[in-house]
């Protein structure tokens, strides 16, 4: 699912949807991670041992919740988990995105669960679960898989950082006042993997989602959109400026075509998230795994 038309250079739309050198951020929550329950144990239902079943009630017209199957948030929600882990839920519709304030949220599913059954009608697949959801009377009572805590940590490809993209520099802005907000996420759940999209908050996000899921498709808030096809991540990490108290970490994303791409953030663990998604993007389109974190100091 993409927003708009992808131009090599930056797109600006609210129309119609339709490394030199190595760098990571440090994400401790993911690099330490070992999932201990073993992979190739599953329950009576052919799921994962160690994940919890629960139901719930939806009365309103809109859930608020994308479902992506379990294959394609491999590398992304499920970069965590094993091999077997991901193996075993395959075209199941995992939850990749919640609408803040939806139904889904305010009854408890998360992100990264699994829907099984609508009204008992089991659920095999994203394109069952589009149909069903849509087709069925309210109310109506979903089931969901949890998976443990032991099993897979999930990881989102996305949040708020500073960017700049208006220049030719590869070097870190020489002020803080040059760079934007944006809230930044990698088109892997919503759009093309090879995609960053950039809004103005979350909120605008969430507003995008909402209409994406609409017909006709059509956006009422502005969204940048940048292709990284062939990109390469340039080795930067900090930078002091006098009017912050600490320093910004941050990195440089150097394209085909287009102009370079600056984003940075007030930590490491807020950086972690939008970097580890772009990073591993490109090491799957080069065939080869990303590097560990090295951030300069």
């Amino acid at each position: 699912m993409g927003f708009g038309q992808i131009d090599h250079a930056a797109n600006e739309s609210t129309g119609s949807i339709t490394p030199t050198s190595d760098l990571s951020v440090s994400d401790t929550s993911a690099t330490s991670f070992t999932p201990e329950v073993n992979p190739h144990s599953l329950d009576e239902r052919g799921l994962p041992l160690g994940g919890e079943y629960y139901n719930i009630r939806v009365t309103t017209n809109l859930l608020g919740a994308i479902f992506t199957s379990a294959n394609e948030v491999r590398n992304t929600l499920y970069k965590t988990a094993s091999f077997q882990f991901v193996e075993s839920l395959r075209k199941r519709p995992v939850v990749s995105f919640r609408i803040d304030g939806s139904a889904a949220e305010t009854s408890g599913v998360g992100i990264g669960h699994v829907l099984l059954k609508v009204n008992d009608q089991p659920i095999p697949d994203t394109d069952t679960a589009v149909k069903v959801l849509s087709e069925s009377p309210r109310p109506m009572t979903l089931e969901f898989y949890a998976p443990g805590q032991r099993q897979v940590h999930i990881t989102k490809t996305e949040g708020m950082c500073m960017v700049k993209y208006d220049s030719r520099e590869t070097l870190h802005p020489r002020t803080s006042r040059e760079w934007k907000p944006k809230y930044v996420v990698i088109g892997d759940l919503l759009g093309k993997p090879n995609v960053i999209y950039m809004y103005r908050s979350k909120f605008e996000y969430d507003i995008a989602v909402r209409e994406s899921q609409t017909s006709p498709r059509t956006l009422s808030v502005k969204v940048k959109q940048f292709d990284i096809t062939g990109a390469r991540i340039l080795k930067r990490g900090q930078v002091r400026y006098t009017n912050q108290c600490a320093p910004w970490y941050y990195f440089v994303i150097v394209r085909e075509f287009g102009l370079p791409i600056k984003i940075s953030a007030e930590s490491e663990e807020q950086l972690a998230p939008v970097y580890d998604g772009i990073a591993a993007y490109l090491a799957k389109s080069k065939r080869k795994p990303a590097t560990a974190p090295q951030w300069m100091k």
